[in-house]
C-alpha cells in the first residue's frame, strides 16, 4: 500500500499577497504598442511562453518527418501571431490603466477621509479653546486638502470612466484569445481550416477580428 504523502507546509500569508497590492499597478506604465524582438531566439521564447508551438528546438529531421506542421507554424506566423501580440499587448495596457485608476480613487478616497476626519477634530478642538486662531488656521488649511484632494479624485474617476479601461482591457483580451484559439483550430485542421482554402480562410478570419476592434461592442 501506497504511503500518503505528508501535506505540504502552509505558507505564511503576507500583505504583499493581498489583492490590493498584488495587482499594483506599473507605475512606470506598459507600453500600448507591441514590437517584435529583433532577435529570433527571444522572440521564439515569446511564442513558446504564450503556449503556442514553436520549432525553435527542432531538428531538422523533425522538420522533415513533420512538413505540414512546419508550414502551418509559418502561416501561422505570417498571418495570425502578429496580431495576437499586438491585442495581448492592448490588453496588459489597458489593464494597467485600470488598476491605476482604482488605486487613485481608492487612495484618493482614503485621504479624502482623513484629511476630513482631521479637519473635524481640529474644528472641534478650536471650538473648546478661548483663543482658536490657531487650531482654526489648521481647520481651514485641512479643509482646503480635503476639497483639493477630493476634486482630483472625482476628476481622476471621470478619467476613468470615459476611457473604459476595463472595457477595452476585457475586449482585447477576448479578441487575443479569440486568435488562440483559432491557431489551434489551423494546427489540427478543424472546420473551417479544414479545406485547400484554409490559408484564405486564416487571413479573413484575422481581418474580421480586426474589424471587431473598431467596433463598440
Amino acid at each position: 500500500m501506497a504511503t500518503a504523502s505528508p501535506p505540504k507546509p502552509r505558507r505564511k500569508s503576507s500583505i504583499s499577497d493581498l489583492f490590493f497590492f498584488k495587482r499594483a499597478p506599473r507605475l512606470g506604465g506598459v507600453p500600448l504598442e507591441w514590437d517584435k524582438p529583433a532577435d529570433d531566439a527571444a522572440y521564439q521564447k515569446m511564442i513558446s511562453d504564450e503556449g503556442f508551438v514553436s520549432a525553435q528546438f527542432w531538428s531538422d529531421d523533425d522538420i522533415a518527418v513533420h512538413p505540414i506542421v512546419k508550414q502551418d507554424l509559418d502561416d501561422l506566423d505570417q498571418y495570425l501571431l502578429q496580431s495576437f501580440f499586438e491585442f495581448s499587448q492592448k490588453s496588459k495596457y489597458y489593464q494597467n490603466q485600470f488598476y491605476l485608476y482604482q488605486w487613485i480613487f481608492i487612495w484618493g478616497a482614503f485621504l479624502t477621509t482623513v484629511l476630513g476626519t482631521l479637519a473635524s477634530i481640529t474644528y472641534v478642538a478650536a471650538s473648546a479653546q478661548t483663543s482658536p486662531s490657531a487650531p482654526q488656521t489648521s481647520q481651514q488649511i485641512l479643509s482646503y486638502m480635503t476639497a483639493i484632494v477630493g476634486a482630483i479624485t472625482a476628476f481622476i474617476t471621470a478619467l476613468s470612466n470615459r476611457g473604459e479601461p476595463l472595457k477595452r482591457w476585457g475586449k482585447t483580451r477576448r479578441l487575443a484569445e479569440e486568435l488562440r484559439m483559432n491557431y489551434f483550430n489551423y494546427l489540427s485542421h478543424l472546420p473551417p481550416y479544414d479545406k485547400p482554402d484554409r490559408v484564405q480562410k486564416l487571413r479573413e478570419m484575422v481581418i474580421n477580428i480586426r474589424v471587431k476592434e473598431q467596433e463598440n461592442v
